[in-house]
């Protein structure tokens, strides 16, 4: 991997971190002032996991080789000979071998991005070659999406082709096993 970039948007770790913080200090409230700290400690280590796994762990890594996506429960490797496509709808996604693959890290702005920006952000001309918002560069998916369609352009091949799928559960168990004794502790 050269000229490694990696791509994780500033709110998501802001909101992710904000949201550790929040029921760290449910914890702390309940150690100091007294509660059930077991079941607390428990919901809240639900909420800490849960927020990583959406906010925190999500990132793009580009590289001159090619692109790896890591979403909560997948990580996506590919190098930029087998990259069909690069689409910005939803979110970005690269089209691979006939798969969609998204990528969590970078969402496509919703309707009111519009509001937000000039009209000299869609190109020349408003109706002559229009972008979408999602391709706007004040947008995760746009900015994700730029970075890597010009590795992609710029890819020069080598002869070895790399694609792995590989998928991660644990924070998932984790999650689940920390709401159950969440529930099980303020019922027994």
């Amino acid at each position: 991997m050269t000229n490694l970039e990696k791509f994780r948007p500033t709110s998501a770790l802001v909101s992710g971190w904000t949201l550790v913080a929040f029921f760290a200090g449910f914890i702390v409230e309940t150690g100091i002032y007294g509660g059930n700290l077991f079941a607390v400690s428990a919901t809240c280590a639900t909420g800490i996991l849960s927020s990583y796994l959406l906010f925190i762990k999500p990132y793009v890594l580009i590289f001159d080789e090619g692109i790896k996506i890591v979403n909560p429960t997948k990580n996506i490797t590919a190098s930029w000979d087998l990259v069909e496509e690069i689409e910005t709808k939803f979110s970005m996604s690269v089209l691979i071998r006939g798969q969609v693959f998204y990528a969590w890290a970078a969402p496509a702005p919703g309707r009111s991005h519009s509001r937000r920006m000039h009209k000299s952000d869609f190109g020349p001309g408003l109706h002559v070659n229009a972008r979408r918002l999602a391709d706007s560069p004040g947008s995760d998916s746009g900015v994700c999406a730029y970075i890597a369609r010009l590795r992609l352009k710029a890819f020069v091949p080598n002869g070895e082709s790399t694609f792995t799928v590989e998928g991660s559960y644990l924070y998932v168990y984790a999650i689940i096993g920390c709401a159950v004794i969440s529930v099980l502790s303020f019922i027994l």
